[in-house]
């Protein structure tokens, strides 16, 4: 606390008291038109206090509500800020999870997901999010490139995004090339810190099959020469395949129907089209 006292030729003087927690001075809606100053203001008799101390005593003050609900690195509860999950579902007839379809481009995921998502919502009423790696990297991602540093950060951030939707008690379907492993393991790790509902579904199809699918045109831009470096196609680029998926999809063998048929039988087993 501290008082600014400025005199010019013993006619004019200006007083103000002003707090600062800190370093930092705090200001409440205050307005002054000041003249007459040739310089900086001095502090005269300025009061020091405990700042730890006046926290303290704030906080005794303080809605025990409010404090819960503070940040999560500073000890607060998310959980106490939000509308319980049992209840949430119970009120939607739905539980949230989230599938995380991994694979190498072409090889179905987002034909699949969409199919699944068509289903969900058309035929059983259902809320459902897709985020689609195509679709992110316009906005989410759009700063991304596909370094694999880059490529973590796409992962990390699509996991965050899963994990809000699926808190939710949204069905969220995860579109992702996602070539390394400790990426997804990443993103599975933190839903499971969340008590989350998470199933990574490998897209087991091999490189001759995509390559034929080609829907994108881009595996023929490899070969000419025209793409460089490619997810399973470059020593630079590699898809580390699951080692122990929690679906495996060779969708190859099986009509989109059928695999829509799996996915959604696993989605009644784990309880997820009911709410209670």
């Amino acid at each position: 606390m501290g008082a600014y006292d400025e005199s010019h030729d013993g006619a004019y003087t200006f007083t103000k008291k002003q707090l600062y927690i800190g370093g930092i001075a705090i200001v409440l809606s205050s307005v002054f038109v000041l003249g007459f100053s040739n310089g900086d203001l001095a502090c005269k008799n300025p009061l020091d206090f405990d700042i730890g101390a006046y926290r303290e005593a704030a906080l005794a003050n303080t809605p025990p509500n409010i404090i819960e609900c503070a940040g999560a690195e500073a000890g607060g509860s998310q959980e106490l800020c939000h509308l319980p999950r049992k209840k949430r579902y119970g009120a939607i007839g739905q539980k949230g999870i989230t599938l995380w379809m991994t694979g190498l481009s072409g090889s179905g995921k987002s034909t699949i997901a969409g199919a699944l998502e068509a289903r969900l919502v058309l035929e059983h009423g259902k809320v459902v999010q897709m985020l689609d790696g195509d679709n992110v990297r316009t906005g989410l991602n759009r700063d991304l490139g596909f370094s694999p540093a880059d490529r973590a950060e796409s992962v990390r951030r699509v996991g965050e995004l899963a994990c809000l939707f699926n808190a939710g008690g949204v069905i969220t379907l995860v579109t992702l090339v996602s070539p390394y492993r400790a990426d997804r393991d990443a993103a599975k790790a933190r839903h499971g810190d969340m008590g989350l509902k998470f199933l990574e579904v490998y897209m087991n199809v091999n490189i001759d099959v995509v390559q034929a699918r080609d829907p994108k045109g881009l595996y023929a831009k490899v070969k000419a020469g025209e793409i460089t470096s490619f997810t399973g196609m470059s020593d630079d680029a590699p898809y580390e395949k699951p080692l122990h998926p929690d679906v495996d999809l060779p969708n190859n063998e099986m009509t989109i129907d059928e695999s829509v048929d799996m996915l959604m039988g696993i989605l009644i087993d784990e309880g997820v089209l009911v709410g209670n």
